[in-house]
């Protein structure tokens, strides 16, 4: 549990301190693709489409980030990545062309923010209904898994992994049945220990209303 805790604060201390510039963030809302795209203070870095509600319209997620520069590889300054800022936006339709419906510009991790990996970036996914945001860290991996419900995403499942000094934890979190489910153990040997701890909270939490990553206190020593 130590060694999760730390790997957990050295995350979100990257997080804390990383995104303290403020910056005046464009209001997206109930604008089309093509009208996000006319902002050219900020880049398309992620996209996915699928079918989060139930018209038949594909429905769209992109992030945006600041400027107009691409990471190429870790020699790159540190204040360079530090100036990057970056949104999520959900667009859906209801029987029409797809609009933002959902923005965020606190959730999505900056540049400079994966902790030991000298850069971080959001990979997200539609499928089945769900989208996926997925994080890969350097010995680890944070995943979000949000589905459509009263016009905005909820979070209904997470997973999180570490791995230090030769042990290793994995969290699942089911936010429909109110549990995490804690394994641990050593990477050398097949053997590992399974808790159950159970989730004290009062609805879903939004996408919209996401605040900076591990940020939230799930449950003792669980961040999301």
């Amino acid at each position: 549990m130590r060694i999760i805790g730390l790997f957990i604060f050295l995350l979100f201390s990257f997080t804390a301190f990383g995104q303290t510039n403020e910056t005046a963030y464009p209001d997206f809302s109930g604008e089309v693709l093509s009208e996000v795209l006319q902002n050219k203070d900020w880049i398309v870095i992620e996209r996915a489409e699928g079918y989060l509600n139930l018209d038949q319209t594909k429905d769209i997620v992109i992030v945006l980030q600041s400027g107009n520069h691409r990471f190429t590889n870790c020699n790159e300054s540190t204040e360079k990545l530090a100036d990057e800022e970056r949104i999520i936006l959900v667009l859906t339709s209801e029987n029409g062309e797809p609009r933002v419906t959902i923005q965020n510009n606190k959730f999505i991790a900056r540049s400079d923010e994966g902790g030991m990996a000298c850069y971080i970036e959001p990979d997200i996914s539609i499928d089945n209904g769900q989208l996926t945001i997925f994080y890969e860290h350097l010995r680890g991996y944070t995943s979000y898994i949000f589905e459509y419900e009263s016009g905005d995403m909820i979070l209904v499942s997470a997973e999180s992994t570490g791995a230090s000094a030769g042990r290793f934890e994995k969290d699942y979190f089911d936010f429909r049945k109110g549990i995490i489910k804690s394994e641990k153990g050593s990477i050398s040997s097949d053997s590992t220990s399974t808790e159950i701890i159970p989730i004290k909270f009062d609805g879903f939490k939004k996408l919209s209303e996401f605040g900076e990553r591990f940020d939230w206190k799930v449950a003792e020593y669980k961040y999301l």
